[in-house]
């Protein structure tokens, strides 16, 4: 046996729910010896077994999959996407395992494709072009797909502007010719390949005087089998027949050219699938019923008790059924039979239906069987039951649903109601110790409910604002939430004559901006507190000890850091290892737009170091923490505002192989949540998927081992994370030259250089290096050096080594350089003078003077001269400048502006 491959630190374990709104995006892989079904989940198709009820899956896209289909024989799936890194991807339906991937197959991807019967060719109509809306239309040889390099179309043509086209379809009785559609319109083409690498089309007009009646928006189409008609459906359940003209063909058209020879309502509602099987017409629709017709469009059989939500896709298993094959001949004429298909709907059901239900009297014989329960469509929040395999999610539509995790099925449901359109739901959080769940909706309604039922244990509304945050403290009796108007309310479980009961504390509000984070948490000494941290970078601390019904809430304190970063996350750092400095210490961590994660100490008031956080997307939104089950040791996982979710490893330290990330949404990431034995991470998006990820901590911290043994051959840790040769020797030689002015440029006494240099002389280090910190930001330098102190059960250091100052410099500095834009925000900030858009000289130099880390008259003429080269300001700085004159002709930004 060969060597047993790691897990990764995060792999996809379990997928809830599906892309519904995606055209045919279900597929029945069942062929008589297994049962399983393909299906979309925004980035990822989801193979799921229904024998074994196993989910395995095909992960490769970074944007949402647009299109999927498979061989007829299933042995293989492709799916595609559109958007920036688009692809097409080739997969072995059985393995899991790309065959083969074609990166950007259209410049912006791919909105539709078919297989023609047969599979020998694939056509593809492309994503529509950002701004200019320019599609294409393809047809690919598969065997070229699968065999060449750099595969390339064999036939290709633009597609007119006019109407996007959404849909494709290969004639089956001539695989020479394709049929699109968009909203409005219908092509054909036909190709006359190897002949021609073009292809010639036509789209015939559509009136809705020819029939004297309004035709709804197209849908898709199809073929009809054996026939030389094609049929569109549309949005009002009708299909338009197209026929070849014949001897009615207008000047300027051909006798086999198509128009728009009837329109037929096959449906009440609108149709969303169109298909076929063998000889029949297959349509399903909003009304949630699927019907078969003949060619002739008469009826032939009708699934309408299914009960399940509007159609989306239909399926049919590569099997007969079981019964054709024993059947005598007699018996099959006349007689509807087709292999047994599943239907995907709306609501995200997928259910299997035998054909030969149609015969069941039984109406209840006749809805099929519910192969997966539906998840929400519209998550905004996920939250995992603190000691059970079990979640929670809550709709914006006002449906919260708990999940079993380990049988993959919804056990409870309870659906809100609401008064005004537009309201819904926000929020949702369990309890420490399970028992209830509470959710916040809009219009300040609270709900604390039993667990285990979903009733009221009590309601609540003490402001009109949505509720937006919400947390409980460890001992499950006191509530806190924040709102829509920067508000932070308080209930609590208190006594009451001989009983106990929720009552409203009070509110208090001190943001002005949206609290991006709220939390209880326990102290090393054990006592609970209460934090909540504003978009205006502000922390509060409440008194929960002086706050009661008759008193109200009260604060403790509140504290604004300096601009100019927003703070995003918020949450209680886990214990740092036992020192002397540590034992009673809170900390916590606050995230900011600045990709730095802080740990800021309620008790001295001030962050005590500051670190880089992950940068693989944008700034962190969401901020958690756990144990690792095997080795018992802290970690953070985190999510981003879009796509990524990862782990850090706890201590941090800023190094970037201390963390991970990964694409688990292609949208934005709602919500974030732990299992209570941090062996899984639950993610959701707005894409109506949920992923739960398997965790595997030993990963992460084999990963941050390798790093620091490459690090250690590369002749130090944090020379390698910087990964700026000319930089780092720029910093070597500051640093060496440091140690030259600590002990004196003019002695004539043999140096003493040990690799140390004082900490006072950090800050001009920075300096020297290009990095200018602001006063806080120095204060801030120097809290973090007293904090690698207290790390090494020191008080103080009077040093600093040169790694231990690249650790510093790589932490502190900003990610980004000051660029024109900044500049143009600060001046509207600001505020600028009526006159073009511009400043005055005076309205500038007191901003200077009075705002922030206000500037003495000397510093600006100093700092002006040696920007300019002039000696007075007035002629330094014009009487009116804007932010490009500022930033080009004073500050010299005029290479960045250029390029």
């Amino acid at each position: 046996m060969g060597p047993v491959e790691p897990s990764p630190a995060l792999a996809l374990n379990w997928v809830y729910g599906t892309s519904s709104k995606v055209k045919n995006s279900l597929i029945n892989l069942s062929d008589g010896h297994s049962e399983r079904i393909c299906y979309i989940a925004a980035h990822t198709g989801v193979v799921y077994d229904k024998r074994t009820r196993k989910q395995s899956f095909l992960q490769g896209h970074c944007n949402s999959i647009t299109c999927m289909i498979a061989t007829e024989d299933r042995t293989a799936i492709i799916t595609a996407d559109e958007g920036n890194e688009s692809m097409l991807v080739v997969w072995n339906s059985r393995t899991g395992n790309p065959i083969k991937s074609i990166p950007q197959a259209h410049a912006h991807g791919i909105t539709a494709m078919d297989l023609s019967p047969g599979g020998e060719w694939l056509a593809t109509v492309s994503a529509p072009a950002p701004g200019t809306g320019e599609q294409e239309v393809a047809i690919w040889l598969l065997a070229s797909i699968l065999e060449d390099a750099a595969p390339q179309p064999s036939v290709l043509s633009a597609i007119p502007a006019g109407d996007v086209q959404l849909a494709v379809k290969f004639n089956m009785n001539n695989i020479s010719e394709l049929i699109t559609n968009g909203r409005r319109r219908v092509y054909f083409w036909s190709s006359q390949y190897p002949n021609s690498r073009r292809f010639k089309y036509y789209s015939p007009p559509l009136r809705s005087k020819d029939f004297k009646q309004n035709v709804g928006d197209f849908v898709m189409s199809v073929f009809v089998p054996g026939s030389l008609q094609a049929l569109t459906a549309t949005t009002d359940g009708d299909v338009v027949v197209w026929d070849e003209q014949g001897i009615t063909a207008q000047m300027g058209t051909r006798a086999t050219d198509r128009r728009a020879s009837k329109l037929m309502r096959i449906h009440q509602q609108a149709i969303t699938f169109l298909g076929t099987i063998g000889d029949y017409i297959v349509s399903g629709a909003k009304d949630g019923f699927v019907r078969f017709y003949d060619p002739l469009l008469r009826i032939v059989a009708w699934f309408e008790d299914l009960e399940a939500g509007p159609v989306t896709s239909v399926s049919f298993s590569t099997a007969l059924p079981s019964k054709l094959g024993t059947a005598e001949l007699a018996d099959t004429i006349n007689r509807f039979m087709v292999p047994d298909f599943v239907v995907l709907t709306e609501e995200s059901r997928i259910v299997e239906v035998p054909s030969a239900s149609f015969e069941e009297f039984d109406a209840a014989k006749r809805k099929g069987v519910s192969v997966l329960d539906p998840m929400l469509a519209d998550v905004v929040r996920v939250v995992c039951h603190p000691f059970q395999a079990e979640l929670s999610v809550l709709g914006r539509c006002g449906v919260l649903q708990r999940w079993d995790m380990v049988e993959h099925t919804c056990v409870a449901r309870r659906a809100f109601t609401f008064k005004h359109p537009g309201e819904g739901a926000n929020t949702l959080c369990y309890s420490r110790d399970g028992s209830l769940l509470v959710a916040g909706l809009d219009a300040g309604y609270i709900y604390i409910m039993n667990t285990a039922d979903l009733t009221d244990v009590h309601a609540a509304r003490n402001t009109t604002a949505a509720i937006l945050k919400m947390s409980m403290c460890v001992t499950g009796g006191v509530l806190a939430v924040a709102d829509s108007n920067h508000q932070v309310l308080l209930y609590a479980y208190l006594p009451y004559k001989h009983i106990k009961r929720w009552e409203y504390v009070g509110k208090a509000k001190v943001h002005h901006a949206a609290v991006v984070g709220l939390c209880f948490g326990e102290t090393p000494s054990g006592s609970t507190r209460l934090f909540s941290l504003g978009a205006d970078s502000r922390i509060v601390e409440y008194d929960l000890q002086a706050s009661s019904p008759a008193a109200g809430l009260k604060i403790a304190y509140h504290q604004d850091f300096a601009p100019p970063d927003v703070p995003t996350a918020l949450a209680f750092a886990p214990p740092m290892p036992y020192f002397k400095h540590f034992s009673t210490q809170t900390l916590l961590l606050i995230a900011d737009d600045a990709y730095k994660i802080k740990l800021y100490s309620p008790d001295q008031k001030a962050c005590v170091c500051t670190y880089l956080g992950p940068t693989f997307s944008g700034p962190l939104q969401q901020l958690t923490t756990f144990k690792s089950p095997n080795t018992n040791s802290a970690f953070l996982a985190y999510a981003t505002a879009e796509r990524v979710v990862g782990l850090v490893g706890w201590p941090m330290d800023g190094d970037p192989s201390n963390s991970l990330g990964l694409i688990a949404h292609p949208g934005m990431v709602s919500s974030l949540a732990i299992s209570y034995d941090g062996r899984r991470l639950v993610t959701s998006g707005p894409d109506g998927t949920l992923g739960v990820w398997s965790v595997s901590t030993q990963a992460l911290e084999s990963q941050t081992q390798a790093a620091a043994a490459l690090h250690a051959a590369a002749g130090g840790r944090w020379a390698a994370v910087l990964d700026n040769p000319e930089l780092l020797e720029q910093l070597q030689d500051y640093f060496y030259y440091a140690q030259i002015r600590a002990q004196g440029e003019d002695t004539i006494e043999p140096r003493n250089i040990q690799g140390m240099v004082p900490v006072s002389m950090v800050p001009d280090l920075m300096r020297a290096a290009g990095f200018y910190p602001s006063n806080a930001a120095i204060t801030d330098i120097m809290h973090h050096i007293s904090f690698v102190a207290q790390c090494q059960d020191l008080d103080k250091l009077h040093t600093v080594d040169l790694e231990t100052f690249l650790m510093l410099y790589s932490n502190h500095r900003p990610l980004f350089d000051v660029s024109t834009e900044d500049i143009t925000a600060a001046f509207a900030a600001f505020g600028k003078e009526s006159s073009g858009g511009r400043m005055q000289r005076d309205k500038l130099l007191a901003v200077l003077q009075q705002l922030g880390e206000n500037m003495h008259e000397d510093e600006i003429a100093e700092s002006l001269q040696a920007l300019t080269g002039e000696e007075r300001v007035e002629s330094a700085l014009p009487q009116l400048l804007d932010a490009q004159v500022f930033a080009n002709d004073i500050l010299g930004f005029e290479e960045q502006a250029a390029s």
